[in-house]
């Protein structure tokens, strides 16, 4: 990091670090801290704020002293892994002030289009009206569709279309959206634009006749099949809202582009010989300069490495160098530029977070760095784990059935008078275009005593049931099922990748608590002298009162 960035991140950070203590200081000129952790105050206020955001299962149980000293413990243990983080100089690397910079830039950036960009970017109903107009959004089709993985199945289910066979019924056999497939292949009604976006070119969308099937078109990696069944026309007051937020958001883009462009402009924005130069060794060097500062070659490596950008022109080519750069970082760059201009930074709300935001993203590094890095969790670790604990790793009994959910419990009812318990259910309920619940490769639906805690009635029922019989209707969340239990499944060792996948992320959270808890022991010893508690504004700061309301309750 070249010596000027450093001492713009550190002078930023040091502006926004006094007006906190500035706002904290005035704020309590009559209540001294509850504590001092290496001359760092900790408020009365700042502890009850964070007393009463502690969620409710995390809560100490205890009431008194002991309840205080818990929650103000883990203020002072915050302030130790701060303060050694900085010792230590993680703050220092590349990967931590870069990610601080760029977080710092996108909260500032983000101030400045809601205070300055997004008035500009007004939609009226003229706009509305005459978009709705211009993009002939007013005809609306009835969209039906069969997605497949490949053309050559589109074809293949095209040429069972020319030869007679249903839409619906193919839509419902084969397609991959699983709504379609429940709706026999209905998407809706879509106009113009909302087809697009569903990969039917306008030229489909405005020139394909009701009725007939479209050829195979592209839809991502794979193709579908469309059919129009029905149009109609619609009012711009059907659609008002949505078009005046996107045509907001349009206009917003619309904005920000020409404000970036006139910011860089000012700014004298530009890519440096010295830099580009630098750049393939991955030497220290001024990458971009402008007239408030420069963004440095490391700096623009961990954006590259944040975007998981590999390829070599991106170490060396100035035309790609540049276009990546005016995307990835000129934006956020130049409006938290203004935005500070503006004196935005120095509001004390605005203070405030950056600090605190700064401080989380140290204790993360912190963290990863002091605990997590040294955590390590071998093969045979978790297979004695596995085999300690099988119980933990077991796939309980089953039950697999066949169903049909009905609307009503009525027409429930009615349809288990006609049906004999052998008809296939999923076939009858998509015919009626019933819901469909995600079902196995062989095409019934499985349920464990897990499933009781959604289904407490169905998953009764089921238990009781004979195989083969037709019961019901019980209700669930999506309606009235009747259903045929087929069979029962045993229960069974979970699969053995699932299994070991499970098995180290425990052990690795168990390693990750057992080491967390030594460090903070060993920084409770290193800096034990240097930590200053008063009993009297610890008691006034967490009232017997308030210790109560925050007390966990069965």
């Amino acid at each position: 990091m070249n010596t000027l960035s450093r001492n713009v991140l550190r002078r930023r950070c040091a502006t926004a670090w006094a007006a906190l203590v500035l706002s904290v200081a005035c704020s309590q000129q009559d209540a001294p801290p509850v504590a001092l952790v290496g001359g760092v105050p900790i408020t009365g206020a700042e502890l009850r704020q964070f007393a009463s955001n502690v969620l409710p299962g995390l809560r100490p149980a205890q009431q008194g002293p002991a309840a205080r000293q818990s929650y103000l413990q883990t203020l002072i243990d915050r302030q130790l892994m701060l303060r050694h983080a900085r010792e230590i100089g993680i703050d220092r690397e590349s990967a931590v002030w870069v990610e601080q910079l760029l977080q710092r830039r996108t909260y500032l950036a983000n101030l400045y289009r809601k205070r300055d960009l997004h008035p500009q970017a007004q939609v009226t109903d003229a706009d509305i009206a005459h978009f709705f107009a211009e993009h002939d959004l007013g005809r609306e089709r009835l969209m039906t569709a069969i997605l497949v993985q490949t053309k050559a199945e589109a074809q293949a289910i095209q040429r069972q279309l020319a030869a007679g066979a249903s839409f619906a019924e193919l839509s419902a056999q084969h397609t991959l959206d699983p709504r379609a497939a429940a709706q026999r292949g209905r998407i809706g009604f879509v106009n113009r634009s909302m087809a697009s976006r569903l990969g039917v070119p306008e030229v489909v969308f405005d020139h394909q006749p009701t009725g007939v099937v479209s050829e195979p078109l592209p839809l991502g990696r794979r193709f579908h099949l469309v059919r129009f069944i029905e149009d109609r026309q619609v009012e711009v007051d059907s659609q008002r809202d949505l078009l005046a937020r996107e045509l907001a958001k349009a206009k917003r883009r619309e904005v920000e582009k020409k404000q970036v462009e006139l910011l860089a402009y000012e700014l004298g924005w530009h890519l440096t010989a010295q830099g580009l130069a630098a750049l393939p060794s991955r030497a220290n060097a001024p990458l971009f300069a402008y007239a408030s500062g420069q963004v440095s070659t490391e700096e623009y490596l961990e954006v590259l490495k944040k975007h998981r950008v590999t390829r070599p022109e991106a170490l060396q080519d100035s035309a790609t160098i540049a276009a990546f750069a005016r995307r990835a970082i000129l934006p956020e760059l130049v409006l938290a530029d203004a935005a500070e201009k503006a004196g935005y930074h120095q509001e004390l709300e605005a203070a405030a977070h950056l600090v605190k935001a700064d401080e989380e993203l140290l204790l993360k590094a912190a963290y990863q760095r002091q605990v997590s890095d040294s955590v390590t969790v071998d093969t045979a670790a978790v297979e004695r784990y596995i085999a300690a604990h099988p119980e933990r790793f077991t796939i309980p009994e089953s039950i697999c059935f066949d169903e049909l959910i009905a609307p009503s419990p009525q027409e429930a009812q009615q349809l288990k008078d006609t049906l004999t318990g052998q008809e296939d259910l999923a076939a009858l309920a998509k015919a009626r275009g019933f819901p469909l619940r995600p079902r196995r490769a062989d095409g019934l639906v499985c349920m464990h005593r897990y499933n009781s805690i959604p289904y407490p009635q169905l998953w009764r029922a089921l238990q009781q049931a004979e195989v083969g019989v037709l019961n019901g209707p019980v209700r669930t969340r999506e309606g009235f099922a009747l259903f045929v239990v087929v069979r029962t499944e045993p229960a069974r060792p979970e699969p053995p990748q699932q299994a070991r996948q499970r098995a180290r992320a425990t052990l690795v959270q168990q390693a990750e608590q057992a080491r967390f808890g030594q460090w903070i022991a060993s920084l409770r010893e290193k800096y034990r002298n240097e930590i200053d508690i008063s009993a009297e504004q610890l008691a006034a700061a967490l009232p017997d009162s308030l210790l109560a309301s925050l007390v966990p309750r069965e």
